[in-house]
């Protein structure tokens, strides 16, 4: 390629730049409202246009003969999944959303072959089809390249530091360090198709708990997700009423650790062991009285009215410090010594 050539497509991206940034930033968004409009979990999107600095060093190389028609990467976004499975799942969904050019797209692990191990990645070129470019919010753009990335958060680990020029680990390594540096790799594999696994067995686990408290089986390990099906089902007129809200914070959130490590130090460590202290008449009175609460709040109410001594001994850790009158009112209802209430929290 003569020198006069890349200093001509250099000038012409220095004008362009600003149209391939605006691109990038459309691509993004469109993404974005797709995964969340299908409900597919994303760890990050992220968009870039091309530093003039990167695309001057790339245009430069003897490969390309016309830089500015045959570099494809001056507008990118990278797409970050947290498991391998939902790599294909995104990529499913960007091949709906644009054209791509199969020529230039690629999926770096069916590369690699089965007895291989490195960099992973769904590498697509793709540009804006002839629909969306006759709105004129995208008519710009129309026949403008762009790359998309698609990989799980570990692979991306190891593409980090595999390829940053800047760190120690690029470059030509001793055959052994190389070893095992591709060693990690298998294991980062390994540990990405392991946590695909457990996803599969916790969606087991929680249809299988579903169904069995459906039945009202309820020999059942207390854990965040079974507690909530199992509460769901027993205040479902007054979570239906807006009165109770189906949240124990957050399912690997703390207040959900919380109150099963509630429950368990109570001595409660089954659903059937909870039912037998939950009053019958609860549901009644939530609704008769409007009785706001959450689950959380719920089950410590339950574990009070059943023994507030023992809850305050050997369950309460101190993690809230006070009741205000709705609750003194169910305590009233339930005979709860208030005395033992006033040792350790406030009345509001």
């Amino acid at each position: 390629m003569a020198k006069r050539d890349a200093k001509a497509a250099i000038k012409w991206y220095q004008v362009n730049k600003p149209l391939y940034e605006s691109l990038s930033r459309k691509v993004e968004q469109i993404i974005k409202e797709n995964l969340e409009q299908r409900h597919i979990v994303y760890h990050s999107v992220t968009s870039r246009g091309k530093s003039l600095d990167s695309f001057s060093k790339k245009a430069q190389k003897d490969k390309y003969s016309d830089p500015a028609a045959e570099i494809k990467d001056m507008a990118g976004v990278r797409i970050i999944t947290y498991l391998e499975s939902d790599v294909q799942k995104v990529a499913t969904v960007v091949e709906e959303l644009f054209s791509i050019d199969k020529g230039n797209s690629i999926d770096q692990s069916k590369l690699l072959g089965s007895d291989k191990v490195g960099y992973r990645c769904v590498h697509y070129v793709a540009e804006f089809d002839s629909e969306r470019c006759k709105l004129p919010e995208y008519r710009p753009h129309a026949g403008l390249p762009f790359e998309i990335q698609v990989r799980s958060l570990l692979q991306h680990a190891w593409a980090e530091i595999a390829h940053d020029r800047n760190y120690k680990f690029g470059g030509k390594l001793p055959t052994e360090l190389e070893r095992r540096f591709y060693l990690v790799a298998g294991i980062l594999e390994v540990a990405d198709r392991e946590f695909v696994a457990i996803a599969e067995e916790i969606d087991k686990y929680k249809a299988d708990v579903i169904e069995e408290i459906g039945k009202n089986e309820l020999d059942i390990e207390i854990t965040s997700l079974s507690l909530k099906e199992y509460l769901s089902k027993r205040f479902s007129e007054a979570i239906a009423a807006h009165i109770v809200e189906p949240s124990l914070g957050g399912t690997g959130e703390p207040l959900s650790k919380k109150i099963v490590d509630e429950l368990r130090s109570f001595g409660i460590s089954k659903l059937d062991e909870l039912d037998r202290i939950v009053p019958s008449d609860l549901q009644d009175y939530i609704l008769q009285n409007r009785a706001t609460n959450n689950f959380g709040g719920l089950i410590r109410d339950i574990l009070i009215i059943n023994d507030a001594e023992k809850y305050f001994r050997v369950s309460w850790k101190q993690a809230w410090q006070g009741y205000d009158a709705q609750d003194n009112r169910l305590y009233e209802k339930y005979c709860v010594d208030q005395s033992i209430l006033d040792e350790h929290v406030e009345r509001a």
